[in-house]
């Protein structure tokens, strides 16, 4: 299966009206905000039904801004988006982060998807090579973690690459666990061969 989807990248949201016009760019021109597991039924094979060309949010690393600035105007327009998150992360004493508090209510109030991004945000080949163990644990521990944390039957679904970079073991490890995983890579086109790799378009 081949389907044209942009799936947008944020991290810093600090400008919600740059924010909300980009958005209602997309939606104006007839693109239809949809889940992963929206996506991933579509590549399976799957009829979803769609009234717009598909297309998914991404905010990576679990920073406070977007949930400050862009998780209003979601709401408000009840648009679904995807949050990629460390996991019991206490910060870098640089940028401000949201909580394992916050992820339940994004989840819960909000019914926005939680995905994985490590517990450390590591670069994944290099921690294979330096500490195979904790290599494992930042993918599938951070993922048992955070089920625990958003609790009730929470699946989570989907990976996301901390910096992009993976290598064949890593994908390998990462499609055992999760149903797709998210990359740096430009492109819209997502395709089933490339569940564990797709593509985004950076927008901050």
């Amino acid at each position: 299966m081949r389907l044209e989807c942009p799936i947008l990248t944020y991290h810093e949201v600090y400008d919600r009206v740059r924010f909300t016009g980009q958005l209602a760019r997309y939606l104006q021109d007839g693109y239809q905000p949809i889940s992963l597991d929206q996506l991933y039924r579509l590549l399976s094979g799957e009829d979803v039904p769609l009234w717009g060309r598909p297309f998914i949010l991404t905010f990576d690393d679990g920073l406070r801004s977007p949930r400050t600035n862009a998780l209003p105007v979601l709401r408000d327009w009840q648009v679904p988006a995807v949050f990629c998150v460390m996991p019991d992360w206490r910060g870098d004493r640089v940028h401000s982060y949201m909580t394992n508090d916050d992820f339940r209510m994004l989840v819960y109030d909000y019914g926005m998807e939680v995905i994985s991004h490590t517990f450390n945000h590591v670069t994944l080949p290099r921690e294979r090579v330096r500490n195979p163990g904790g290599w494992q644990a930042e993918i599938i521990r951070s993922k048992e973690r955070l089920e625990e944390i958003v609790g009730g039957d929470y699946t989570v679904q989907g990976f996301c690459y901390p910096n992009g970079a993976y290598d064949a073991p890593t994908v390998d490890l990462v499609g055992q666990h999760y149903d797709l995983a998210l990359t740096t890579r430009p492109g819209t086109v997502q395709t089933t061969a490339e569940l564990l790799t797709l593509h985004r378009t950076s927008m901050s």
